[in-house]
């Protein structure tokens, strides 16, 4: 399975539960935990729409196609707009840019077990049983995978510490007495 689809589909179901938290009298879909699972779900959703952008577009044979577009660039810069304008500064904790690799670490694991041992077929795949050229470890060997999947975290993680520096800030005026 591609990580564009479950991307996709982590930021539904996690839609779905804010606006099922909006239907209630609290305010609890603004809460810090709330919002820093958001943020988690904000890059994992980013890292979708770059990785595509940067290592899949330019080799894309279907780049211009509405699906293409809706779930490797409006989803994520949509839900990216919505986390940056409409959720409440100041809510992460330093440490949650880290905890947010877990998602993207553990479809790389998946992934490559799947490649090794599974084998589950991927669609379209022209790396089949892996589902991106990157993690073809038989085509490419280790050296090449393990280069490029310490360049795709490390700068996942400076992104995510980026985007927790940006939501530190608030914008908002303080009133004076």
């Amino acid at each position: 399975m591609y990580y564009t689809v479950l991307s996709n589909l982590l930021v539904l179901l996690f839609t779905g539960y804010l606006i099922y938290l909006m239907t209630r009298t609290d305010d609890k879909c603004q809460s810090a935990g709330v919002l820093r699972v958001k943020g988690g779900v904000t890059m994992s959703i980013m890292i979708t729409c770059v990785v595509y952008h940067l290592l899949l577009a330019p080799i894309a044979t279907d780049f211009y196609r509405l699906e293409n577009f809706l779930c490797h660039y409006i989803v994520p810069l949509a839900f990216l707009l919505d986390t940056l304008v409409f959720d409440k500064a100041r809510q992460y904790r330093w440490f949650d840019p880290i905890s947010w690799t877990s998602l993207p670490l553990l479809y790389m694991a998946f992934a490559l077990f799947n490649g090794f041992f599974l084998k589950i077929d991927i669609p379209n795949s022209k790396d089949n049983p892996f589902p991106y050229f990157f993690l073809n470890v038989f085509k490419h060997q280790w050296p090449y995978v393990i280069k490029r999947c310490l360049i795709i975290f490390v700068a996942y993680l400076v992104f995510g510490f980026i985007f927790y520096a940006v939501k530190s800030f608030s914008f908002s005026k303080k009133k004076t007495s």
